[in-house]
């Protein structure tokens, strides 16, 4: 296989977050990055009294684990609002995360998470070493991400 042309800068993606699914509040101005862990799936393993290995089967898959990174500012409609009050609302506001690595225009592709939840959230870190912007991350949870693509 020869080498790609077509590679994706990192620095023009698209993100957005929303309670509802219907409703999306693009961060993308505030969003620095994306960081789904590794999708994986259970797997079932037994030994019998013959033979060395064992029997490995395969299950279903796990749920997803996604950290989110944003700069953090004081405005009521800022990403670090936006998500706190998600994870301040009692039983666990619900959350979906929705990203496009190209940038969100027509024949990108677009990743959706389903109904998730913030189960992390850093409130304002400070530190007195630091010159550039203050971040603060956020981790959610979710069973599933779809793979779509922008409408053009």
């Amino acid at each position: 296989m020869t080498q790609t042309s077509n590679s994706i800068w990192g620095g023009a993606a698209k993100v957005e977050v929303s309670a509802d699914n219907a409703t999306y509040t693009d961060i993308s101005g505030h969003a620095q990055r994306v960081l789904p862990d590794a999708v994986t799936r259970r797997i079932g393993e037994k030994w019998t009294f013959d033979g060395e290995y064992p029997i490995v089967k395969v299950g279903k898959r796990n749920s997803i684990s996604i950290t989110v990174g944003v700069i953090y500012t004081e405005e009521a409609a800022d990403a670090f609002e936006v998500v706190r009050a998600m994870f301040e609302a009692e039983g666990g506001g619900t959350i979906y995360l929705r990203w496009s690595p190209a940038g969100g225009s027509g024949g990108d592709f677009n990743f959706t998470t389903d109904a998730g939840f913030v189960k992390e959230f850093n409130y304002a870190p400070i530190d007195s070493e630091e010159d550039g912007p203050l971040t603060i991350e956020f981790g959610m949870q979710c069973a599933q991400i779809t793979k779509s693509t922008v409408a053009t």
